[in-house]
């Protein structure tokens, strides 16, 4: 027997149970109006005459409410309703599909270097979205259960039942968080977004360690973080920092870790830049630092695909001998003639299925990059990483990570690019993309300097 209704307020089919928090409960659940996936958070009925219990998860609603950002999950809609004959309270969430990372750490999941910062990065920008806001925003409660990672490799930070409004306050007695990830200021109910920024560090030493931070206390109840870790500097030294134990010792914002992480005197012997640590990335949020090359201007779409645009589109997505060539011959050092006989040659050795799939890719590629260029919004994004990566064709590549805004929110993507593009650009540089709003936003770049 469930403890879940077979649907709910006449909308929601129940699925499944997620999860369960101190307060709340969490059910996966299809809303049949809008045909999507939701995540439904109700205040455990058992708590419902707890009055601070309630005040945290009405709080949590509206909070949740006010924010856009992909590091966060959007909040549909709020509804009390009958719920197996008791009266609850119901936060229709967004539902993130993907892996916490204290799953990840429990399946004793490796996670290379570029990963970890991007994640790290990723999860700096949500911190200074939330206490950029006006009043700040406090999570209070960042642990490994609480950052999802969804497929694309993008994490969420979820349940802010924890949340706290820093102007309004709740009194300043408040005692939210959970213990080895919390600093002490917050055991006497006076968390500050350092707060936050040292739950973040306790995360990532959990995960890059596999060891929870409790296991890193000294004698006199402070973390040592190791000296040698797989994450590497300059991670581990920013790490130890955030980690400190007053707050005045701390970085005092999300920005100012970001700029400790990327303003590094220089990039180590040995370091290439398939590596996310690199100089010279400005904060999360902050405006372009430079824009090298040529910049086509975009009459408003729809556009016709012709002369400059044509050429551009060509050059976003080659044809089958240019992939051919990129992809077998000239990475080998073979001179382009050869491509004609790497084109017999697959389709000789495959029995023609080969060539086939290459012309399919490719004519998907070309069709998608044409249906940017002619409908496309363009913008300026700043490059936050550049990761070494092998296409499906074999030749490498380079997975650019940047973020952009639209409308006040900022909008985090990556694109694979051909090494030859991707080596005119520095991480801190902007690019130009283009986006399409009717696609959440989801854009290409096609700066070529």
């Amino acid at each position: 027997m469930t403890d879940w209704p077979a649907r709910f307020a006449d909308r929601y089919d129940v699925v499944r149970r997620l999860g369960q928090g101190a307060f709340a409960r969490t059910y996966l659940a299809r809303d049949v109006v809008n045909e999507r996936q939701v995540a439904l958070k109700i205040l455990d009925p058992t708590q419902a005459e707890d009055w601070k219990a309630f005040e945290l998860f009405e709080r949590e609603a509206a909070v949740l409410k006010t924010l856009r950002h992909q590091g966060i999950p959007e909040v549909f809609e709020t509804v009390r309703g009958d719920w197996l004959g008791r009266q609850v309270h119901v936060i229709a969430l967004e539902f993130i599909d993907g892996q916490s990372i204290a799953q990840r750490i429990e399946q004793r999941a490796v996670l290379d270097r570029p990963a970890v910062m991007h994640l790290f990065v990723e999860l700096l920008g949500v911190l200074d979205y939330l206490h950029s806001r006006i009043p700040s925003i406090l999570h209070r409660d960042i642990k490994p259960a609480n950052v999802i990672i969804r497929p694309d490799g993008n994490p969420v930070l979820v349940d802010f039942g924890a949340v706290r409004n820093v102007v309004r306050g709740d009194g300043g007695s408040t005692i939210a968080g959970t213990y080895g990830y919390m600093p002490y200021e917050q055991y006497m109910g006076q968390a500050t977004p350092s707060s936050d920024l040292y739950a973040l560090a306790a995360t990532f030493l959990h995960l890059v360690t596999g060891s929870a931070p409790p296991s890193f206390l000294n004698p006199a109840g402070r973390i040592e973080v190791p000296d040698a870790l797989s994450c590497g500097e300059p991670l581990r030294s920013v790490m130890a920092r955030m980690l400190q134990p007053s707050p005045a010792d701390r970085y005092a914002s999300a920005r100012e870790v970001r700029d400790a992480l990327f303003q590094t005197p220089a990039t180590p012997a040995g370091v290439g830049r398939g590596h996310a640590v690199v100089p010279r990335v400005p904060a999360a949020g902050l405006g372009p630092v430079s824009n090298r090359g040529h910049r086509l201007t975009l009459a408003p779409g729809p556009r016709k695909l012709d002369g400059e645009l044509r050429d551009l589109s060509n050059q976003l997505a080659p044809g089958f001998m240019d992939t051919i060539d990129s992809g077998f011959v000239r990475k080998r050092g073979f001179s382009r003639i050869v491509s004609f006989l790497a084109a017999g040659m697959l389709s000789v050795v495959t029995f023609g299925v080969m060539p086939l799939i290459i012309v399919s890719a490719v004519g998907t590629q070309r069709n998608r990059v044409r249906q940017f260029l002619q409908k496309g919004i363009p913008t300026d994004a700043t490059i936050l990483a550049m990761d070494s990566e092998t296409n499906s064709m074999g030749a490498k590549a380079m997975r650019v990570r940047y973020q952009f805004e639209v409308e006040g929110r900022l909008i985090r993507s990556s694109e694979l690019v051909s090494r030859n593009r991707a080596d005119r650009w520095q991480v801190g540089e902007t690019v130009q993309i283009v986006y399409l709003p009717d696609r959440d936003d989801e854009s290409i770049i096609i700066s070529l300097t």
